[in-house]
């Protein structure tokens, strides 16, 4: 397993995932991307969400036109996700309602 591992991250076919698309996670996910590894991001804030999927970014050190080409790449090298769940009071992920 951990050949297997060490392969996929030397030829980059590992997918990285970065939880928080912040300050911090946005240029973390567009580095990671741009090294040409496929890379999911998840958010819980679905504003952040919505404009990784359209290339438009919201941290002043990522310009919109390097998201752009790799959120509108045809391989998608980069996406955005926000989980079926939503952060409650203190902290506490609230999964009400799934199962």
């Amino acid at each position: 397993m951990k050949h297997q591992l060490l392969t996929k991250i030397h030829d980059h076919s590992a997918t990285v995932a970065v939880i928080g698309l912040g300050y911090v996670g946005l240029p973390l996910a567009v580095a990671f991307a741009e090294k040409g590894f496929p890379v999911v991001g998840i958010e819980v804030d679905g504003r952040k969400v919505a404009a990784v999927q359209r290339g438009e970014s919201y941290v002043q050190d990522i310009p919109s036109e390097r998201l752009a080409a790799l959120t509108n790449d045809e391989r998608r090298t980069m996406e955005g996700h926000q989980p079926p769940w939503h952060v409650g009071g203190a902290g506490v992920h609230d999964l009400s309602g799934h199962d």
